[in-house]
């Protein structure tokens, strides 16, 4: 149910009929009127969030500390700035740009048929969390990915195109 206060008028029927109600409040300008401020509310049966990360079960780091968990088992965090998709089909998500030296996560050829989507495209400029063991390859740490199911997409989830 949708109730709308325009310029001070107010349409409230009857919207709060118990406890268990959740009220969510968003406001915008009215398209018939730009200097009036529409305040809308909506009422829900669960409380909607916006959080950015599904609770976490193992331990998160920021992609610049990946070299110091060499060996285990994380959950890195940070924004993919750069992607690459080589001649042999392997995909790069890159954490810093130029990425020698610094943490990226790598998508073989083998495991691309798990994904129903081009990672290097949905993967660039998102926050996401990595989760794998890390590995050093040419001294730089790394997580191969083999499944979209070990990406978390920040606001998204486990949710992809």
């Amino acid at each position: 149910m949708i109730v709308a206060f325009v310029a001070g008028a107010s349409i409230w029927p009857s919207v709060m009929r118990g406890s268990q109600s959740t009220v969510s409040f968003t406001s915008t300008t009215a398209a018939y009127s730009p200097a009036k401020t529409v305040l809308v509310y909506s009422t829900a049966t669960s409380p909607v969030t916006n959080a950015k990360w599904l609770p976490a079960t193992g331990n998160v780091i920021s992609w610049s500390q990946a070299s110091n968990y060499v060996g285990q088992y994380v959950t890195v965090e940070g924004t993919v700035v750069y992607t690459f998709f080589s001649s042999t089909s392997t995909t790069f998500l890159d954490f810093h740009y130029p990425f020698q030296g610094y943490f990226h996560a790598i998508i073989f050829a083998s495991d691309l048929s798990s994904f129903s989507f081009s990672p290097s495209s949905f993967y660039l400029n998102k926050d996401v969390r990595i989760t794998g063991t890390i590995q050093l390859y040419n001294g730089d740490p790394e997580i191969v990915v083999s499944s979209p199911s070990q990406i978390e997409v920040a606001y998204m989830g486990f949710s992809y195109p």
